[in-house]
């Protein structure tokens, strides 16, 4: 199954753009975490106020968690590169980081633009991570 197709199934499954973001993650990763992707389904559409991308926010913690932390340890500053180097390509990809500058919370819109939004911004994703060494499947 393509990256295309995969999108599309799990919008079809009810999947918001910022829990698609993180299942593909986990799908490299042959992981469940059923926990985190539910927590996630507030952040789509916008957190359904038309605010900051639920792919964009989805696509950050989804870098964030290949950058591990045990407590007591300093925070790691490679995400931190890293979510700004994608926010800076996502708001130059698309024109804005908001739900609403995007798709307008228009249905049509948002079943037009948004499968698109997630490919493009999870392969920027993965080339991210490789830019870091960082392998996408571990």
């Amino acid at each position: 199954m393509d990256l295309q197709e995969r999108i599309q199934e799990l919008l079809l499954q009810g999947y918001h753009c910022s829990q698609v973001m993180m299942q593909l993650s986990l799908d490299l990763r042959n992981r469940e975490e059923d926990f985190t992707i539910r927590s996630m389904g507030a952040l789509g559409g916008g957190m359904f106020a038309q605010r900051t991308c639920g792919t964009l926010v989805g696509a950050v913690l989804m870098l964030s968690s290949y950058f591990p932390r045990a407590e007591g340890e300093p925070e790691p500053v490679g995400y931190q590169q890293c979510a700004r180097e994608l926010v800076d390509w996502f708001e130059k990809e698309f024109g804005s980081i908001e739900c609403r500058d995007i798709v307008a919370f228009n249905k049509e819109a948002i079943l037009q633009t948004c499968p698109t939004v997630m490919e493009k911004t999870f392969i920027k994703c993965l080339e991210i991570l490789e830019e870091n060494n960082i392998d996408p499947e571990e």
